[in-house]
């Protein structure tokens, strides 16, 4: 799977042996306010991470660990996924408290940005956000994303209203920043994004007919 290098982060596959510190870092209830709603015990950060490693396999993209490029020292997570049973496609992102303000959730943002549009051939990705957090609006700003939309939203971590901004390709341009894009062991084999979006649109269109 890829890794990408940008001005201060590299973007890799989570491994198993990240385990203790993303424990550490999705304990903080701050960190997870926004996330999940409440702090995450180390069996449930077990599944996440789980989740993580597996999406790729799954889909062929998903999240990478966000690491300090000078000390490899894991502070996060951000990458692409399904927004819950549909087929539309959201970056995301979630950085320990002691890196806020520092815009390094912005220039990750970015460099989900453009592996969504550059590689996966993106028509249009979203960011979603609840009303109250202020702070990751402005980071959906920052990247040149809008505000699309407020709509209710549920899953297995949030109910209620949630506000959806979006970015179209057409509108995309890279800001000129560091962005290096590299191949790791197993690219070749990993799922072709199409047919998972094509799978994800089909459950889609049937989840629908079922609910009329």
């Amino acid at each position: 799977m890829p890794e990408i290098e940008t001005s201060r982060l590299l973007l890799r596959m989570f491994k198993p042996d990240d385990l203790d510190e993303l424990s550490r870092i999705y304990a903080d209830p701050d960190v997870m306010k926004y996330l999940s709603g409440h702090s995450l015990t180390r069996e449930e950060t077990a599944s996440w991470l789980n989740y993580f490693i597996s999406g790729w396999e799954q889909y062929g993209f998903g999240w990478w660990a966000l690491t300090l490029k000078e000390r490899g020292e894991l502070i996060g997570h951000c990458g692409l996924q399904f927004i819950h049973v549909t087929p539309d496609v959201e970056v995301t992102y979630g950085l320990e408290k002691a890196y806020w303000r520092m815009g390094l959730a912005s220039e990750a943002a970015r460099a989900c940005l453009r592996y969504g549009f550059e590689e996966l051939n993106l028509d249009r990705i979203y960011a979603l956000a609840d009303p109250g957090n202020l702070g990751s609006h402005r980071v959906m700003e920052r990247v040149g994303m809008s505000y699309d939309r407020t709509e209710y939203y549920k899953d297995n971590f949030n109910e209620g209203n949630l506000i959806y901004y979006s970015l179209v390709r057409d509108q995309y341009r890279p800001d000129g920043s560091l962005y290096s894009l590299r191949p790791a062991a197993g690219d070749a084999s990993r799922i072709d994004f199409c047919k998972a979006f094509e799978q994800r649109q089909q459950e889609w269109n049937i989840s629908r007919a079922g609910a009329g």
